[in-house]
């Protein structure tokens, strides 16, 4: 665990070593407080003065050098913690960018809690563990000076101090296994909640908000009796548990009172020992609930590692570092096989600039496996694929993705301005407003009340589909991509929307390389080369004019195609 976590730290780990140095200074300086305080009181019983104020003076200054260490700790953790959960938080923002299907399988509500929970908790780790360790090492300190009073005294506390840790220890246990399933089925209705904003509209629209509300309160009754069940433990360990100590207490008192008696002992130490006394408790109690929290916080490492190690790219990236890409795209002899499930077998075909390539084809004919294999997201089993000649892979990420980009049959946009949704891409206003322009969305943008600055409300619901899908287009643009591929752009637009995405594309088609794959007729006509696919081959290729007169190639196209 230790060098798991040192691993994940590995940028503030120097803090971590002050802020230890401190922790080391602050321990010894809490052995040492008492036995002045204790010194002070034989020194008032004798009535010597003199000693009394040396005492005194030197109680200040260890109680000032103490909350000076105190600040020093706090602030060190303080910079530590932040460090640490911007450090931790950011490597799992960069580890999702690389996930590729693996994402899908992992529940948002889990994601959503490892990213923000989880990093907190990892920052927070290093307090609890450095508290086990020197509580432990205090108590033991503490304990060697009871037995140097009395071995016996000593030996029974330390019995008692055994069995109060072993007791506390299974209950606490207890409680973070019930804590374990309340955090279950927190992320369960985070998830919850993720689909039901998602599907706000739908679930209005089907009246599922009974079936919706069964669910709901089918995981929170889960999350409630886990609740009960934890503090029942809670309780058990906050109340039951101090019996011990008011017994041991009491054996104490009483030890105390003998050896005073007999002159074993002064009034200064039996302060002293009544001070150890309540903080050996305080410590193993402390050492216990911080163990249990240390194995708690554990877990949030497992998961963050885990979602670190995993999902990582299955297509590993080579070095070709040129820039200057004319957009010439070629598959060669391609197949590819998902969970053995043949989707495309055998495809060839070369889509070159200043062209608008077409695929075509029914639903599962294999068109997005094709874009799936020319975004990387899909390594062909078979045949490969090259951009000016150069297979795929052999290019260096940056230099991949700054050249081939997608347009989302779905426009994602952040719930931002549309400048600062534009900025993700290049922060270049003059540049924003130049591809604004150029796909037809710019003059409505100024017309807007506050034009580029207005905020895009979720899902950007105050902009129509082809409002949202220009953006989109405008966005892809602003990243200089020479290859620029459509995933049923038009999908879902209206007549009209759809003749302005046509006139844009003609317009882009002068300096880019375009490959669409669409059901509609109206982006079959623009093709400068149609490909037709039938379960995961190429059927045909050509014109529209020269195919869509075979009836046969027409009825592969579909009704969706009309």
């Amino acid at each position: 665990m230790i060098k798991r976590y040192y691993n994940i730290c590995k940028k503030t780990r120097c803090i971590l070593y002050f802020f230890l140095l401190c922790l080391i200074v602050l321990g010894v300086l809490n052995l040492i407080l008492p036995i002045y305080a204790s010194k002070i009181i034989d020194y008032l019983t004798i009535k010597n003065l003199n000693m009394f104020v040396k005492t005194i003076i030197i109680l200040t200054i260890l109680f000032l050098v103490t909350n000076l260490f105190s600040y020093f700790a706090k602030k060190l953790y303080s910079v530590f913690f932040r460090e640490t959960f911007i450090d931790v938080h950011k490597m799992i923002i960069n580890k999702l960018y690389d996930y590729n299907d693996e994402l899908i399988n992992i529940p948002k509500g889990k994601i959503i809690s490892t990213t923000n929970i989880d990093a907190i908790n990892i920052a927070e780790m290093p307090d609890y563990m450095f508290n086990v360790l020197f509580n432990f090492l205090l108590i033991i300190c503490m304990l060697i000076f009871f037995m140097k009073i009395s071995l016996i005294f000593g030996i029974i506390l330390l019995l008692v101090i055994i069995i109060y840790m072993f007791l506390a220890s299974r209950l606490i246990k207890k409680e973070a296994h019930y804590m374990g399933g309340q955090r279950g089925y927190q992320d369960k209705l985070t998830n919850l909640l993720g689909q039901t904003l998602n599907g706000i509209r739908e679930i209005k629209t089907f009246n599922m908000k009974s079936g919706l509300n069964r669910k709901y309160d089918t995981l929170r009754r889960g999350w409630a009796r886990k609740y009960m069940l934890k503090r029942k433990y809670v309780i058990a360990h906050q109340v039951h548990l101090k019996y011990i100590t008011y017994v041991s207490k009491i054996i104490l008192y009483v030890v105390s009172a003998y050896l005073l008696f007999n002159n074993k002992i002064t009034i200064g130490v039996i302060i002293l020992l009544i001070n150890y006394f309540n903080n050996i408790f305080s410590y193993a109690s402390e050492l216990v609930s911080d163990a249990s929290t240390v194995r708690n916080y554990n877990i949030s490492l497992d998961r963050v590692c885990n979602l670190l190690e995993n999902g990582n790219e299955k297509n590993v990236y080579g070095s070709v570092n040129n820039n200057y890409i004319d957009g010439k795209v070629l598959f060669k002899n391609v197949s590819f096989s998902y969970k053995d499930i043949p989707t495309i077998k055998n495809i060839s075909f070369e889509s070159n600039p200043n062209k608008i390539t077409v695929i075509a084809g029914k639903t599962g004919s294999g068109k997005t496996t094709i874009f799936n294999i020319l975004l990387r997201l899909y390594k062909p089993n078979k045949g490969y694929v090259t951009i000016d000649d150069i297979k795929i892979d052999e290019y260096t990420k940056d230099v991949y993705y700054n050249n081939v980009s997608v347009v989302n049959q779905e426009s994602f946009l952040f719930n931002m301005s549309i400048k600062d949704n534009l900025s993700m891409i290049s922060k270049d206003i003059n540049k924003q407003i130049e591809v604004c322009k150029r796909v037809g969305i710019h003059d409505l943008i100024v017309k807007l009340p506050k034009g580029y600055d207005t905020i895009l409300s979720e899902n950007a619901g105050n902009l129509s589909g082809g409002q949202k899908r220009l953006l989109s287009l405008a966005k892809t643009l602003l990243t200089g991509s020479e290859i620029l591929l459509f995933d049923e752009v038009t999908s879902s637009l209206d007549p009209g929307t759809t003749k302005e995405i046509i006139k844009v594309l003609k317009d882009l088609k002068k300096d880019h390389t375009i490959i669409i794959i669409t059901h509609k007729e109206e982006m079959m006509k623009i093709a400068d080369e149609l490909i037709i696919l039938n379960k995961g081959r190429i059927v045909q290729k050509g014109n529209y004019k020269s195919l869509i007169n075979n009836a046969h190639l027409k009825n592969l196209i579909g009704k969706e195609g009309k």
